[in-house]
């Protein structure tokens, strides 16, 4: 392997890590506290930032996809490491959405009360 694609290869390695590493969870004091209003807006945003990274790592898969590399089998590896890190986050801002919906719904069904 060359060092332009080690290179590339550490980058894309970096991007991942901090892709990861920025999940969050929840507020505890607003899961604690009931707060339905504020976890739905909390979730809408997570899965705003899902949606991102969903984009983000579909990007990533072109370049991979365009990565010249000696060994195609390797290309192929990355091409489906990235696409199925898209396919997670792009199921994991649906879950945030539904969790959104249904935190939104709760909170209605409080104030109507």
């Amino acid at each position: 392997m060359n060092i332009q694609v080690i290179g590339k290869l550490l980058f894309a390695a970096t991007i991942v890590v901090m892709i990861v590493g920025c999940a969050s969870s929840p507020p505890r004091e607003l899961v604690q506290h009931n707060d339905h209003t504020r976890l739905a807006a909390w979730y809408q945003k997570e899965a705003r930032d899902l949606r991102a990274r969903t984009e983000e790592m579909r990007q990533i898969k072109k370049e991979y996809e365009f990565l010249g590399t000696p060994k195609e089998g390797h290309k192929s590896i990355l091409v489906q490491h990235a696409k199925n890190l898209e396919h997670h986050y792009s199921k994991a801002a649906e879950l945030a959405e539904a969790m959104a919906k249904a935190h939104a719904e709760q909170a209605t069904n409080l104030q109507e009360r």
